[in-house]
């Protein structure tokens, strides 16, 4: 597997949209990798970008939904297993929830 990833950048409070590079994290206790297969772009993320709202560390990655395939377990997680499908809804700033589709 790769060690860095494409993804969408928010480089500043009001700044622009841009593509990039960013490393594949490891999950850490309790998290999951997910190999995202389709994502969008909500309501809340323009007004991320407008409006300067619920981010303040940047550059950050916007997307909220996701839906995608398990390819690691951190420690301790139980409810997922490798090669689960599934959805993620959540604000980029907040912990999100993975739910098996």
């Amino acid at each position: 597997m790769s060690s860095s990833q494409k993804a969408l950048f928010l480089d500043k409070k009001f700044g622009d949209l841009t593509v990039g590079e960013t490393v594949i994290p490891k999950p850490g206790p309790g998290e999951l990798l997910i190999k995202i297969l389709a994502t969008s772009l909500n309501p809340v993320d323009w007004k991320i970008q407008k409006y300067g709202i619920y981010i303040e560390e940047f550059p950050t990655i916007l997307g909220t939904d996701i839906a995608g395939d398990v390819v690691e377990v951190g420690e301790g997680v139980t409810s997922f297993r490798v090669g689960d499908r599934v959805y993620v809804m959540a604000l980029p700033a907040l912990k999100c929830c993975a739910l098996n589709i």
